[in-house]
């Protein structure tokens, strides 16, 4: 758990609909500290486990879009060392002060795919940071977008694409860790301890169990097969190598996952009803 050691900043990202959310309840289950629970937003239709999501990273990163007249769904076109630019200057401070509010907290984080657009901003002010990129089927993503908000597969996907673009682009190598939302569904405590080692987090076997016990339950609503990205006449070129090296960096193939086994609640493959995780 956090022993509250050496302060070890965590960005829980990637593409919306992409299980971010669950990735985030796991890790605070696992004693990754996401701030204060007042500030947290509250469980909602579409995350009825709760989004996991720290308002005061999520209203910086609006800010971001905003003084670049986009939004999440609107991904605006930032120059490079767009984060040192006068027009960043007040939200870069508020960021930094934020950011000093963790101090002495250990391993600590937070949550928002927005990051993945934003990236720099954080990495200027955390350059130490590890980033897990929590990764998902691209068309279960466009389908999940779709459901939501009644938008086109095209735009799920080409969003998926610039999110997942933007980020590689920004991280270096070893700063970041893929963890593919398959894996939790066929060898949860595996994944969860694969990501937790990454982070330099010492959580037992139980607490692990526990963690995973009390998260992705039902969260499954569409699960496609890998080829079927390649001919996708709506998709941007680039997409399906993308996701397929994506993959390989988690180290997930979710065509051939590992057999299941017990240690998996029964119908946690199925389909059910409700909103997948974000």
């Amino acid at each position: 758990m956090n022993g509250k050691g050496r302060d070890i900043p965590v960005c829980i990202t990637g593409m919306h609909r992409s299980g971010t959310s669950s990735a985030a309840q796991l890790l605070y289950r696992c004693g990754v500290y996401l701030g204060d629970e007042s500030e947290l937003f509250a469980a909602g239709p579409a995350n009825p486990d709760g989004y996991w999501e720290n308002s005061r990273f999520v209203s910086i990163n609006n800010r971001v879009f905003e003084a670049h007249r986009g939004g999440w769904d609107l991904p605006p076109h930032l120059e490079e060392g767009w984060q040192d630019s006068e027009k960043m200057a007040p939200i870069k401070a508020e960021a930094k002060e934020l950011v000093r509010r963790f101090e002495g907290s250990g391993v600590w984080g937070w949550k928002d795919p927005r990051s993945s657009l934003t990236m720099p901003l954080w990495l200027d002010l955390l350059p130490e940071m590890k980033v897990v990129i929590s990764l998902r089927n691209p068309l279960e993503v466009a389908l999940s977008l779709r459901k939501r908000g009644n938008s086109s597969l095209a735009f799920g996907l080409k969003l998926w694409t610039e999110y997942s673009q933007r980020l590689l682009a920004a991280l270096p190598a070893d700063r970041y860790i893929v963890t593919h939302y398959g894996a939790y569904f066929y060898r949860p405590q595996d994944e969860l301890r694969r990501v937790l080692d990454f982070l330099g987090v010492h959580a037992s076997g139980q607490l692990i169990a526990h963690a995973r016990s009390t998260s992705l339950k039902g969260l499954r609503h569409h699960s496609v097969a890998t080829d079927e990205l390649r001919d996708l006449e709506v998709a941007p070129p680039e997409m399906y190598d993308l996701y397929v090296r994506m993959c390989r960096e988690a180290d997930f193939d979710p065509d051939n996952p590992a057999p299941v086994t017990g240690s998996v609640l029964s119908g946690e493959l199925s389909e059910k009803k409700g909103s997948p995780s974000a």
